[in-house]
């Protein structure tokens, strides 16, 4: 049986909202982008028509009254007066009307497209704020106050993380019955750089990789480079390693892992005795 809202944890709620506000947010996008689309065809429609029409039996001309000298529109019909030249010239005002409200209305609708975009983006980037301040002390409190619980270091870490990442708790419960573990592939390689484990999730692959030797910062930009590089789509990376050499442990490491050329998250983790440390957290 599903969970419902009242039984998620407060990492899925927000992960929840989240995806709640984006979906609403591209459908009202989808709905200006087709009331936008929608009154263009009508108006541009009912004026080719109309002039379609009139261009039938005769053409809208300036003529100038005799009586007062002032520039009038008359309808100059080919032959025989079909149509009353004075309805005819209402008609053709009234498209002219049309046309300029037309302009307005697309106006009020750029102006509302534009002010749901910024909104949307405004209140998303504010959740991901929200949810990131959050996965930052979650990573703090799983992984550096408990032992962590598994039959390899893969399975280890992934029990960690798990409490940690919405996705992931996600992957575990559409698993099969039976399958009390989440489910990731192990030593798969990427442009020829072997990872430890990859789980697929909705955001992306999560990607742990455990280095045996000290890293040093050519190596981190090596993986970074290799897996930016990769045509999947990659949601984060967890780089596990027992020690890490002293410009990676100083305060150079903001600058190193900012520059990295990277559009995933890079978590940097201390591999101790009897559990996990945090070097960084992006």
């Amino acid at each position: 049986m599903s969970k419902g809202p009242e039984d998620l944890s407060l990492a899925e709620r927000l992960e929840l909202a989240i995806k709640k506000l984006d979906f609403w947010y591209r459908v009202s996008l989808v709905m200006v982008l087709i009331g936008l689309a929608a009154l263009s065809s009508i108006i541009s429609m009912s004026q080719f028509y109309f002039h379609d029409e009139i261009g039938k039996n005769g053409y809208i001309d300036q003529v100038i009254d005799e009586e007062t000298g002032t520039k009038i529109l008359t309808f100059v019909p080919y032959g025989e007066e079909i149509f009353p030249a004075h309805g005819i010239v209402i008609l053709y005002t009234t498209q002219v009307w049309l046309l300029a409200g037309n302009g307005v209305v697309i106006g009020l609708l750029t102006f509302l497209f534009l002010w749901v975009s910024h909104r949307g983006n405004a209140h998303k980037k504010e959740f991901e704020s929200i949810e990131g301040q959050f996965i930052r002390q979650s990573y703090l409190l799983n992984f550096e106050t408990s032992v962590p619980e598994g039959d390899n270091k893969v399975e280890k870490i992934l029990n960690q993380a798990i409490h940690v990442f919405p996705s992931l708790k996600e992957i575990q419960r559409k698993a099969k019955k039976k399958q009390t573990k989440i489910p990731y592939k192990i030593n798969q390689k990427i442009n020829g750089e072997t990872v430890d484990a990859i789980v697929g999730t909705e955001k992306g692959e999560f990607i742990v990789k455990f280095f045996e030797n000290k890293v040093s910062t050519s190596e981190l930009k090596n993986l970074v480079n290799l897996i930016s590089k990769s045509r999947d789509r990659v949601f984060r990376v967890l780089c596990v390693a027992k020690e890490y050499d002293d410009e990676l442990q100083s305060n150079k490491l903001v600058d190193i892992v900012d520059n990295l050329p990277k559009y995933y998250r890079l978590d940097l983790i201390i591999e101790e005795e009897h559990g996990y440390s945090m070097l960084w957290i992006d």
